[in-house]
C-alpha cells in the first residue's frame, strides 16, 4: 500500500501539472487570438471574465476528453522515471518487489482515468456540445452561417437555404424542393426562415416556414401525407399555425441538418444509435464507426499505457531521455495506426465495425507482447 500510494501520489501530481499547463497554453493563446471578438461581446453577457468562463467552461470538458490518454502515459512515465532518477526502482527490485507490483498503481490510475473519460464522453460532453459549438467569431450564434442542401430521406424533401443561424435554429430564405409524390401544390416550397421545432403537445418534430412565399395561398391548401403520415401542415388543417406559415414534418434534428461536427463527434453513444435507425437521417459511414469507437476507446488508451510502461520498467531499462523519445514515436506509430484504420473505413475501404476494431486488433497483441516481461 505505502508503494501504491507512493508511485499514485507522483502519477497525479505529473497528470495534474501536465494538464493545467497544457490547458492553460491552449486557452491563453486561444482568448489572446480572439480577443478582439470577446471584448465585443463582454457587454451583453455581463463581463469579460463571465464570457471567458462560459466559453472555455465546456471546452476544459473537451480537452480532458482529447488529452486524457496521452496525458495518463506522460504522467506514468514520470512517476516511474521519478523512480528510476532516484534509485528507487533498482531498489523496490533488489528488495523482490515485481515489476507488475510496481507498475499496478500505474495502470489503476490510467484506467481510473479512461472509465472518468469515458464517463464524460456519454454523460458530460453530450450536455455541453452547444457551450463550444460557436466559435469566436459567432458567440452569440446570430451570425448566419453556410448551409450545404441536405435530404430527409424519409420524405425525400430537399431542404436548401441561404444560410443558417445557430441561436435561433433557423434557415434563412429556405426553398424546399419536394419530390414528385408531394409535388402536387408545386415543386418547391419557399418561404422566409425555416425555424427547428422538436415535438411537443402532440405535434410531431419538424420545420416551421414562416412568411411562405411558395405556392401562393399556402393557408387555402390541403395538408399533405406520405404513406399515411401528415408530412406538410397548412393553417387549413392546423388551427395553431399562423397565417402565411406551414409546418414541414422532419425528423432530421437542426444539427442534424447542418451536418455539425459537434453532434457526430460529441453525441452520446445512445444518441448515435437512434440516429442511425433514424430513417430520416440517412447517416454516412462515420457514425456507426463512432459508435464501435465508444466501445475501443477505453481498451485503446489502455493498450497505449502497457506500451509504453514497458520502455521504462521492462528488463532491459534505458536510460530516462531514452525512454521518453521511444515513448514518443511508439505513440506516433499508435495514432497513425487508429487514424489509419478510421480513414479505411470512413473511405468505405472496410466496413465502420472492422475500421474501429482493427487498432486493437493490431496493438492489443502488441500491448500484450510488450508488457510480458514485467508479469515474470
Amino acid at each position: 500500500m505505502l508503494i501504491d500510494r507512493y508511485i499514485g501520489r507522483a502519477q497525479l501530481h505529473a497528470f495534474v501539472v501536465v494538464f493545467v499547463s497544457l490547458a492553460g497554453l491552449y486557452f491563453v493563446f486561444d482568448a489572446f487570438t480572439n480577443m478582439e471578438e470577446f471584448i465585443t461581446h463582454a457587454a451583453e453577457t455581463g463581463g469579460l471574465l463571465k464570457l471567458l468562463g462560459s466559453y472555455y467552461g465546456g471546452r476544459i470538458v473537451w480537452f480532458f476528453d482529447v488529452t486524457s490518454p496521452i496525458i495518463s502515459l506522460a504522467s506514468a512515465m514520470f512517476a516511474l522515471s521519478w523512480l528510476e532518477r532516484h534509485n528507487e526502482l533498482t531498489a523496490l527490485l533488489a528488495a523482490g518487489v515485481s515489476r507488475w507490483r510496481i507498475a499496478r498503481p500505474v495502470i489503476v490510475f490510467a484506467a481510473g482515468v479512461s472509465i472518468l473519460a469515458a464517463a464524460s464522453r456519454e454523460l458530460v460532453l453530450p450536455a455541453v456540445r452547444e457551450a463550444f459549438a460557436r466559435n469566436a467569431q459567432d458567440l452569440d450564434g446570430k451570425a448566419l452561417q453556410s448551409f450545404q442542401s441536405r435530404y430527409d430521406h424519409r420524405t425525400d424533401i430537399l431542404f436548401r437555404g441561404r444560410g443558417v443561424r445557430s441561436a435561433t435554429a433557423s434557415i434563412d430564405s429556405p426553398s424546399l424542393l419536394m419530390p414528385p409524390q408531394l409535388g402536387e401544390f408545386g415543386p418547391q416550397i419557399t418561404a422566409s426562415r425555416a425555424i427547428w421545432k422538436p415535438a411537443a403537445d402532440g405535434r410531431p418534430a419538424g420545420y416551421l416556414l414562416k412568411q411562405v412565399h411558395e405556392p401562393v395561398g399556402i393557408d387555402s391548401l390541403p395538408a399533405m401525407e406520405l404513406g399515411g403520415r401528415p408530412v406538410v401542415f397548412t393553417k387549413s388543417t392546423a388551427e395553431w399555425l399562423k397565417s402565411g406559415d406551414c409546418f414541414v414534418v422532419s425528423d432530421v434534428t437542426f444539427e442534424q441538418m447542418i451536418g455539425s461536427a459537434n453532434w457526430g463527434q460529441y453525441s452520446s453513444a445512445v444518441e448515435l444509435m437512434r440516429a442511425i435507425s433514424n430513417p430520416s437521417l440517412g447517416v454516412a459511414s462515420d457514425i456507426p464507426l463512432r459508435v464501435h469507437a465508444r466501445f475501443t476507446a477505453p481498451l485503446l488508451d489502455m493498450g497505449l499505457l502497457l506500451l509504453g510502461v514497458p520502455l521504462v520498467l521492462g528488463p532491459s531499462r534505458r536510460g530516462v531521455f531514452a525512454a521518453v523519445g521511444s515513448c514518443v514515436g511508439m505513440t506516433v506509430v499508435f495514432f497513425l495506426v487508429v487514424m489509419g484504420s478510421h480513414a479505411l473505413a470512413l473511405g468505405d475501404a472496410i466496413s465502420p465495425s472492422l475500421g474501429a476494431w482493427l487498432p486493437l486488433l493490431v496493438l492489443g497483441p502488441l500491448a500484450a507482447w510488450a508488457a510480458e516481461p514485467m508479469w515474470r
